[in-house]
């Protein structure tokens, strides 16, 4: 199953998620994938999270504990799921608030494998 694909199952049946993207470390993305009409800058939001992420594992790291699998950040009106599909790739979605975030990060954590297949 391919990126899209994936990104696509996941996007289309989390209520409220707004879209997708998956994107190296390095803040170059792989592929995206937005419902509708929405728009969002995910080449931006990718790289800003991506330079986040690499500080908060250098953090965790200094403390003695694993690297992360997820980071949750919640905006007014948005809140962005980053998880980890191995240690240089992540997929970040982007849901409202009003959305039902914790189906969000199931469905993430249901396709991680399918996700890690790809690679």
């Amino acid at each position: 199953m391919a990126f899209l694909d994936i990104l696509k199952q996941i996007v289309d049946s989390f209520e409220g998620c707004i879209g997708g993207i998956v994107i190296g470390i390095d803040g170059i993305a792989v592929e995206q994938y937005m419902k509708g009409n929405e728009n969002i800058d995910f080449q931006n939001i990718g790289a800003e999270y991506m330079n986040l992420m690499k500080t908060v594992t250098d953090t965790s790291n200094t403390l003695g504990f694993e690297e992360p699998e997820q980071l949750i950040v919640e905006y007014r009106e948005t809140t962005l799921i980053v998880r980890s599909i191995n240690k240089d790739y992540f997929v970040i979605l982007a849901a409202k608030n009003s959305g039902n975030v914790g189906k969000g990060r199931f469905l993430l954590r249901k396709n991680i494998l399918n996700f890690s297949k790809e690679f």
